[in-house]
């Protein structure tokens, strides 16, 4: 028997076989073309991540930031709305002495803070940078983030925006506690015009030399 094929039935198979291939091809794209599907279980749970400053600090009240957070995420909060709620708490506390109100001044003893955020949901960011007057600059950085089309916003404009949105500006941000320390830094930097305290009661050898000056000028007038 003659098992060679004639050219019809070659053809024949041939379309076939191209036919078929296309198919598994366009299928594949297709699948490839899909977005991957993200798997969430549903026994998930928000984790609050923070600092000394968002579980040593309380404001007075009876949660600290990290309680806050994590109970206004589980309750329904927008994520960012809740961490901010949270970070207020140490922002307004005047023992933290890392951000906000109770924040170390800068060389020249003026509060300057920074602050940013970002909603990974949205694709929003905001910020501040050396604002001044602001106890909670997290909110302001929020509002940069939401109503405006820059990323950062910083000194005076930054100041000026928040005076804008209704934000009280203060004159000064040290609290006792700020000042005294930034009082304490500038004597061990500059201990010429900030005198050591146990020698306060004694002037500084300085002292003499300026009288024994005068003395001579008045001495040739």
């Amino acid at each position: 028997m003659d098992k060679r094929i004639n050219r019809r039935r070659f053809l024949q198979a041939t379309a076939v076989g191209v036919s078929t291939r296309s198919l598994k091809l366009n299928q594949a794209s297709t699948s490839r073309a899909k977005s991957p599907q993200v798997y969430t279980p549903q026994s998930v749970k928000p984790l609050v991540i923070s600092d000394s400053s968002g579980y040593r600090y309380r404001n007075g009240g009876l949660h600290n930031a990290v309680e806050r957070a994590f109970e206004g995420i589980i309750g329904g909060e927008d994520t960012l709305d809740a961490l901010i709620a949270g970070v207020n708490i140490p922002e307004l506390d005047p023992e933290e002495s890392g951000i906000g109100y109770g924040g170390l001044p800068n060389a020249d003893g003026v509060v300057q803070l920074d602050s940013c955020c970002m909603h990974g949901t949205k694709k929003w960011a905001g910020g501040v940078s050396a604002i001044e007057g602001i106890r909670t600059p997290s909110r302001v950085a929020k509002s940069v983030m939401e109503l405006t089309d820059h990323h950062l916003l910083t000194g005076t404009g930054a100041q000026e925006f928040a005076r804008q949105l209704g934000f009280v500006i203060e004159d000064d941000l040290n609290t006792e506690k700020s000042r005294a320390l930034w009082l304490e830094w500038k004597r061990r930097i500059d201990p010429r015009h900030f005198l050591d305290p146990l020698r306060r009661n004694n002037p500084p050898e300085s002292f003499e030399d300026l009288k024994e000056m005068a003395a001579k000028i008045r001495n040739r007038s």
